[in-house]
This record gives structure tokens, C-alpha cells and sequence, in this order.
């Protein structure tokens, strides 16, 4: 990975993965049916904003009830 593309905090699906502790077939899963935005370089290159992991997680987090 480049030093402009670890200042930028893009992923590609493997270090998505890892960074989500998920397989990387959940995650190509997931931009499949467009829950995560991602940029395409190209035909064969995915790279994913970890800002954009992040906003995932915190739009599908449940909030713990209040006894």
C-alpha cells in the first residue's frame, strides 16, 4: 500500500476485513448490496474508507436497553 493511501485511511477488502474482524467475502458481501460506499480504481481495485467502516458501525449498532 502506498504512503498517500494509508494517509487517506483506504482499505482494500482484505484490510477491511481484518480492521471489521469479518471474512472478506462478508465485506464483498456488504459493497454487493451497497451498505458501505467504496471507491473503484478500476475494473479489479476496491478500496474502502475506513471513515466509512467506522459511520457502518456506528449506524447499525443496537443500543444497549436500560433496566
Amino acid at each position: 500500500m502506498s504512503d498517500q493511501t494509508k494517509t487517506r485511511g483506504l482499505l482494500t477488502i482484505n484490510e477491511a476485513a481484518k480492521y471489521m474482524n469479518q471474512s472478506h467475502w462478508t465485506i464483498r458481501k456488504w459493497l454487493r448490496q451497497k451498505r458501505i460506499p467504496y471507491l473503484q480504481v478500476n475494473s479489479r481495485v476496491i478500496r474502502i474508507e475506513k471513515e466509512n467502516l467506522d459511520e457502518f458501525v456506528r449506524e447499525n449498532t443496537i443500543p444497549a436497553k436500560k433496566i
